[in-house]
């Protein structure tokens, strides 16, 4: 998310994503919001306009904080993945009903 931390309540954004979390919990039966932001958008910002964006800001944040968030990301698919079942433990139980 291109936006800093500390505007995500403001906009609305924390709101908004605990909707759709709650929609996919009922779906899915699991679900996480992992909110990364304030990001990095460009390898080379002077290619683009972005007098808006502080960008020794926004790389001291990548350098300090986004290997954090990718740490929690990992863990959190780690987690999605320990919910669901794997392909072959599918198979199998689709194999035992058949097999009655």
């Amino acid at each position: 998310m291109n936006v800093e931390q500390s505007l995500v309540e403001a906009i609305g954004y924390d709101r908004t994503l605990m909707g759709t979390e709650t929609a996919f919990k009922r779906c899915f039966g699991a679900s996480e919001t992992l909110m990364v932001t304030d990001t990095y958008q460009f390898d080379d910002y002077s290619k683009y306009e972005t007098s808006g964006l502080n960008e020794a800001r926004k790389a001291r944040r990548k350098a300090e904080v986004f290997p954090e968030d990718c740490r929690k990301a990992f863990e959190m698919g780690a987690r999605f993945a320990g919910q669901t079942p794997n392909f072959t433990e599918v198979r199998n139980i689709s194999l035992r009903r058949k097999e009655k």
